[in-house]
């Protein structure tokens, strides 16, 4: 029988692709390039195709024996992958292989095979994604998972991009789920910059030994994802181990307490609700699936210092009624959050952009599924609102946290399963020193290893084939990185400084003034969530000697700038800058508003660095800056005028899918002037540009991104190298 399904699937695997890239230019698409109803479909070919269906057949042959799909069978092939737009074609190279766990992933349908595919391009990106997967819809619920992740998007949590798209798998053609995967591009489209990401370990979940599925969740814990972040640096390094520990913590403290209090898992504090609120919108879109230890998925957010959910897998069900409402975590502080929820779905004005999102999504515009689906989200989340404010009694249980460390181990006793516990951590000169205990025997090993070492056990709970799970019992912050209590905080306009123990800084209200001065180059300063009006901030930091200088691009808190700006709104601010021995004298980082003059003079590496922010500023002069004198990234950036002189890379560079509307540009001495790239899009009135290598250049650096374009209507280049430069995929149009 298998003989003959063999034969008959060889038919339909066939090769015909030819590798190349986009047969246009994508900078004159990027809109076009970003919208999935534009994607006619996507092909995809093995060129071993053999191989590809003697691993379909094992793997089908294998789910009908046990029942799920064994992580043996998820071996990767490398595939010619083709996307074809209703303007031209690009082709990619990639690797895929099985995705999914149950039998539903995989399936020979009207004679054909078909299964559910984990992609990975070596180049070019889809809708700005590398890593994705193409999903038989029923696995997802189809709109369902579409729908739902656009109103959790609209809702402020990250929430990956997911599209209905017609696939060829070696000519087979069928609708798959395409769902970008939590990596960095998830984080950046969701304008959060790149952290720790961590996922439920379901390694002891699917046929780990000789336990069977699901036996062991009672031990399963969790894990890193992006393992190559943690190897970035030292302070990578600390960030994910604090993080990590945290994490840790919540799920033991959730598989002592869960059969108590149903509770959810809370690597925050309590008093921050943003778990609480997704749980609620979790359960409004019956999706607890989502909720489950060993399905969810977290981002660490190095500027609030603290943990945000990420959406997966949650097999939601828009259409029905709230099937069960937690009544262990609700309380009434949610009537507040609840009521603003309702407030933007019922907006007018945000149905009909949901609407159109969806429809741009889907195959065949299906308008009685979207009209249902939000009228009986409205009404469920209403219901959990009633709820709370119909009880009285009701309060939020807290957790027992003693013994939950105890109650792990004796776990395993109980299944008898060997694993090592990282206890102790110490670090040594750019490698770690770790204290293992074998959980049963109470075995002690003490290891030095490297930090790629310690990003396997991180990764995989796991190191030369022993199980090992990060639980240590000193805290990692304090013993890797002392510095974590040498900060101090201060509230100011609602919001909150944060500031290294040597700067100096002083708030002179009736002046509208503040000044901060360094007393060593690695000082810095953090104003997030605030409103500013009318201040002047000037900083004076501490010259030193390069040689004496330790520098590393991120500091143990995440910040890059020696001023930095986290969701700041701001309104006619001033800034005064001076010797900023930093990777950014100043970082601006999801804040918007308008800045009237900007002057920073010898700066260590970058001047400005802008990220996720939608900023205008009137007047900006730099002199001198060690790298760029203006990055700006993944943001909406208008400047009146720009004098900038003695900048050692670029004069500007606009990146990551941004666009710079510029008047006024003066340049002095730099290697370019005017870079656009990456999806980027810069538009000049009038430029004056000398002593320079490159006047304009825009090119695609980055796989998750497109070319660049600039538009300059008036440029007078002086002393140039070569006016323009530019790649294939790129665009420069220069009026006169």
């Amino acid at each position: 029988m298998l003989f003959r399904i063999s034969i008959f699937l060889l038919i339909f695997f066939h090769t015909s692709l030819v590798f190349s890239k986009c047969n246009f230019n994508t900078s004159e698409h990027l809109n076009a390039l970003e919208n999935p109803s534009n994607i006619k479909t996507i092909e995809i070919e093995t060129p071993k195709s053999q191989r590809y269906v003697r691993n379909f057949l094992q793997t089908y042959s294998s789910v009908i024996k046990h029942g799920f799909i064994s992580s043996k069978y998820k071996r990767r092939f490398f595939a010619n992958i083709r996307v074809v737009y209703d303007f031209g074609i690009c082709s990619f190279k990639g690797k895929i292989r099985q995705s999914g766990d149950w039998p539903d992933h995989i399936k020979i349908q009207e004679g054909k095979p078909i299964r559910s595919l984990d992609v990975r391009l070596v180049d070019g990106n889809i809708v700005n994604a590398v890593r994705f997967k193409l999903l038989i819809p029923d696995t997802r619920y189809n709109y369902n998972e579409i729908l739902g992740t656009l109103f959790l998007k609209k809702l402020g949590f990250i929430a990956p991009e997911t599209f209905q798209v017609i696939t060829k798998v070696n000519g087979n053609k069928s609708l798959m789920l395409f769902q970008e995967k939590a990596v960095k591009e998830l984080l950046e489209r969701n304008y959060r910059r790149e952290g720790p990401i961590f996922e439920g370990d379901e390694t002891l979940l699917w046929g780990y030994k000789d336990y069977d599925l699901l036996e062991l969740g009672n031990v399963s814990l969790s894990k890193l994802i992006n393992e190559n972040w943690f190897l970035k640096g030292e302070n990578h390094q600390h960030i994910t181990l604090k993080a990590s520990q945290k994490l840790q913590e919540a799920y033991l403290d959730h598989i002592n307490n869960f059969l108590k209090t149903k509770t959810v898992i809370y690597p925050n504090s309590r008093k921050n609700e943003d778990f609480t609120n997704y749980h609620l919108l979790i359960e409004s879109m019956n999706g607890q699936h989502a909720l489950a230890p060993h399905n969810r998925k977290f981002y660490y957010n190095v500027y609030s210092n603290f943990f945000e959910p990420i959406y997966y897998d949650g097999m939601l069900k828009l259409t029905k009624p709230i099937s069960k409402i937690n009544k262990n975590i609700y309380s009434k502080e949610q009537i507040k959050k609840i009521n603003i929820y309702l407030d933007i779905l019922g907006n007018n004005k945000i149905q009909n952009e949901l609407k159109s999102e969806f429809f741009s999504r889907i195959r065949q515009n299906d308008n009685v599924f979207f009209t249902k689906s939000l009228s009986q989200l409205l009404n469920n989340l209403n219901e959990i609102k009633d709820f709370v404010n119909n009880k009285s009694q009701l309060k939020i249980i807290e957790n027992d946290k003693k013994n939950s460390k105890e109650l792990y181990f004796n776990n395993h006793t109980e299944h008898n399963l060997s694993q090592y516990s990282v206890e102790k951590i110490k670090f040594r000169k750019n490698r770690y020193e770790v204290q293992l205990k074998e959980i049963l025997s109470e075995t002690i090993l003490n290891q030095i290893i490297s930090a790629s070492k310690l990003a396997e056990i991180l990764s995989n709970n796991e190191l030369e084939k022993k199980r090992i799970v990060f639980l240590p019992e000193n805290k990692v912050s304090k013993s890797l990185a002392q510095e974590l209590y040498n900060i101090k905080k201060t509230s100011f306009n609602d919001g909150d400084i944060i500031y290294s123990n040597n700067l100096n800084f002083k708030i002179y209200d009736k002046k509208k003034e503040i000044k901060i001065y360094q007393n060593h180059p690695n000082d810095w300063i953090l104003f997030s969530n605030m409103n500013l009006k009318n201040w002047k901030i000037e900083f004076i930091g501490k010259k030193i000697n390069d040689k004496d200088h330790s520098f590393q691009r991120m500091n143990f808190f995440g910040m890059t700038g020696c001023i930095n700006f986290f969701n700041i709104k701001a309104q006619n601010i001033y800034f005064d800058i001076h010797d900023g021995h930093c990777e950014d004298s100043l970082n601006i980082v999801n804040s918007f508003g308008n800045i009237k003059s900007l002057n920073i003079l010898s700066s260590y590496a970058d001047a400005l660095d802008m990220d996720f922010s939608i900023i205008d500023i009137d007047k900006i002069n730099v002199n001198d800056a060690g790298n760029d004198c203006i990055d700006l990234s993944s943001g909406k950036y208008k400047i009146l005028s720009a004098t900038l002189n003695n900048c050692s890379d670029k004069a500007i560079s606009v990146g990551e899918k941004s666009t710079l509307d510029l008047k006024t540009l003066k340049i002095n001495k730099a290697k370019t002037g005017l870079a656009s790239k990456d999806s980027s899009l810069s538009e000049v009135d009038e430029a004056i540009i000398e002593n320079i290598e490159f006047c304009l250049s825009a090119y695609n650096k980055k796989q998750e991104f497109f070319g660049g374009q600039i538009k300059v209507k008036n440029i007078k280049c002086r002393n140039f190298t070569k006016k323009i430069n530019t790649d294939d995929v790129s665009k420069i149009i220069m009026s006169n």
